[in-house]
């Protein structure tokens, strides 16, 4: 209970020192707006040919997956819209002509300008029962969604001839998916590794378009017998092909079931201490790597994770 109060004060503390820094200027940041942008406005209408609450949510998931695509987008009617935006159109209708085919319905969708001009046209086979169509199944409309906003987003950016900024150095790195966690727990250390490393001079980058280079994190968490779990993190910096650059390794030994259900708190306090690791790995960071005989007195910034002795930060290999 003592080392576990210790380790909740610290990241307390960590914490609140984090939130009230100011942020750290980088030469990035204009790219990260005109990333982060959406690139387009589209009015979705509900589609004609099902009931109104079933066109009404068919609307929704397609603006919400529009949006993920950075394309701005609302529910509409159709009406007029002040500035330039677009108008998605839509229609439910059975699939009659094929019975041979999976799928019991089609929809049909049409993508115009602000003045009605018809641009493009996106047919759409939709899998599922009669019941999962009358009842709204979520994960049928999750697929409409997916599979209306892929096609419809990139007819969009063809219009507007929208593009992402291109990264002038070509130093672009995809931060990957942490494995060996829950998947809630592997977002919560990705999306904190992605941003600590978007306050240095390393360009992230979500689209791999943009990068040259991958960051593959993977946790190991193995019990040693005694009531205690050793915690092993390897961050990897790899070309798009999979080639090893340069590692990071972070290593503590904790009671065990201290980190369950806690990586959403302390995950910021890890990414900030493996950040210097990539960062040396980069190239975008001086001096010595952490743990190295040449490193100045000053401890390394450390990791949330209370250590035993000998099991301090290692250097990056």
């Amino acid at each position: 209970m003592r080392v576990l109060s210790a380790l909740m004060i610290g990241v307390f503390v960590l914490s609140a020192c984090a939130d009230s820094a100011p942020k750290r200027k980088t030469r990035w940041d204009l790219y990260y707006a005109r990333a982060d942008a959406p690139r387009a406005h589209v009015q979705v209408v509900p589609p004609e040919g099902t009931t109104v609450p079933m066109a009404k949510l068919i609307a929704e998931y397609v603006v919400e997956y529009l949006k993920k695509e950075k394309i701005s987008a609302q529910l509409g009617n159709g009406a007029a819209l002040k500035g330039r935006h677009f108008v998605l159109n839509g229609y439910a209708e059975p699939n009659t002509d094929d019975p041979r085919l999976r799928y019991r319905r089609v929809l049909r969708w049409m993508l115009s300008d602000a003045d009605g001009r018809l641009i493009a046209t996106h047919t759409q086979g939709v899998e599922g029962t009669d019941q999962e169509w009358n009842f709204g199944d979520a994960q049928l409309l999750t697929a409409i969604g997916i599979g209306t906003a892929g096609p419809i987003s990139q007819m969009v950016l063809r219009e507007t001839k929208a593009v992402v900024p291109i990264d002038p150095l070509r130093r672009g790195l995809l931060v990957e998916q942490v494995t060996g966690l829950r998947d809630e727990d592997a977002r919560h250390l990705t999306r904190a590794m992605a941003d600590v490393l978007r306050m240095s001079d390393v360009l992230v980058t979500g689209d791999p378009r943009q990068a040259s280079f991958r960051l593959a994190g993977h946790v190991e968490v193995l019990s040693t017998g005694d009531g205690f779990e050793d915690v092993r993190i390897v961050w990897r910096v790899q070309t798009m092909d999979r080639r090893d650059l340069g590692n990071a390794v972070q290593e503590n030994r904790l009671p065990a079931g201290t980190l369950t259900g806690r990586w959403g708190e302390v995950s910021k306090s890890i990414a900030t201490a493996a950040a210097v690791g990539v960062e040396h790995v980069f190239g975008t960071r001086t001096g010595p790597p952490p743990g190295s005989s040449l490193y100045p007195g000053d401890a390394p910034p450390p990791i949330v994770l209370p250590g035993q002795p000998g099991r301090a930060l290692p250097p990056p290999q």
